[in-house]
């Protein structure tokens, strides 16, 4: 009966693992545009709560005036999922993803033509961003000391100037400046990692704990008093 126990708990474990094992393959990005209109780097690399929110607004002030934008802020490798190959290539990378979010349009799941923007530390990529995005973005960069909070401060200056570019021009949001340290105020939602990581770690917590449980001698003798 025991062996029959484990057997199932060991099934489920496997069954849990499995969505979470293919989340994290492929290009994270590409299944999270499609949703919502940023995808924000992993942890450590952080975006600040104040920086993602001029970010955000950004986006919803262009959307609103006709000129969405998809953005993708890439920190590392790790951002890339199973193409991190492309990381420190953001034009590359800028049309790999267009494909990816352009697949199944007519199912539904695809988007016409995606207006989309990729920021790396290597610099900026995209595609369908307008016939004077090249000089709208002339010499704009993340600075190299500013870690995620610049990649995302360098992409709502971009979408502003690719806005104004194409003739759908937006009030810019303050932008909070360098020095905002990422999670002082608590900002950016629940990182993924913990919403598909921690439901799977608690049942590999439970199966071990159950497990020792019931490998344990249910007729053990207790312990014999130590002589006086």
């Amino acid at each position: 009966m025991r062996r029959v126990r484990r057997a199932l708990l060991t099934v489920l474990l496997l069954a849990l693992l499995a969505p979470a094992a293919a989340h994290a393959d492929g290009d994270p990005a590409s299944d999270v545009l499609l949703a919502q209109d940023v995808f924000l780097p992993y942890p450590p690399n952080r975006v600040s709560g104040q920086v993602e929110e001029a970010l955000t607004t950004t986006l919803a002030r262009a959307k609103a005036k006709g000129f969405p934008v998809k953005v993708a802020l890439i920190a590392d490798p790790r951002d890339l999922g199973s193409v991190g190959q492309m990381f420190g290539t953001p034009q590359k990378y800028a049309d790999l993803l267009t494909q990816e979010l352009s697949l199944n349009v007519t199912h539904g799941r695809g988007l016409a033509k995606p207006r989309v923007l990729t920021v790396q530390p290597a610099g900026l990529g995209g595609n369908n961003l307008g016939d004077d995005a090249g000089a709208a973005l002339e010499g704009l960069a993340p600075a190299e000391d500013e870690g995620a909070d610049g990649l995302a401060r360098t992409a709502a200056v971009a979408v502003g100037k690719l806005a104004a570019a194409a003739g759908r021009p937006i009030a810019m949001p303050e932008l909070p400046g360098a020095g905002t340290a990422a999670g002082d105020d608590g900002g950016g939602g629940v990182p993924a990692f913990v919403l598909f990581g921690a439901p799977v770690l608690l049942v590999v917590l439970a199966v071990v704990a159950l497990n020792l449980r019931m490998g344990k001698p249910e007729d053990a003798p207790a312990d014999e008093p130590v002589p006086g």
